[in-house]
């Protein structure tokens, strides 16, 4: 693994085409979602001192296929081509 020295932060447009390389996906048009986890309850400094409040919490991150194209839309023809297919190679005419 390497070494980091300072910490590593991701655009959302970023983060999606990570992903979207990762998944092996080569087309259509893609944007980032952010899962979340919300809990409710009494929160306060100590017992006495509580009030009604709410955590939220991230869950997991996913990609969407983008309906409209946004600011962090991405496009996954442009972020991950699909590999270039190799020329076949010719036969031998040689005769044995």
């Amino acid at each position: 693994m390497a070494d980091i020295a300072s910490p590593v932060n991701f655009s959302l447009r970023e983060l999606a085409e990570i992903l979207i390389r990762h998944q092996g996906i080569h087309s259509g048009n893609f944007e980032l979602s952010i899962n979340f986890q919300i809990a409710v309850g009494a929160v306060g400094p100590s017992e006495s001192n509580v009030l009604p409040g709410a955590m939220i919490g991230v869950s997991g991150f996913g990609l969407v296929p983008a309906m409209v194209a946004g600011p962090n839309t991405v496009d996954a023809a442009i972020a991950n081509p699909p590999p270039k297919k190799r020329a076949a190679k010719p036969k031998s005419t040689e005769s044995k």
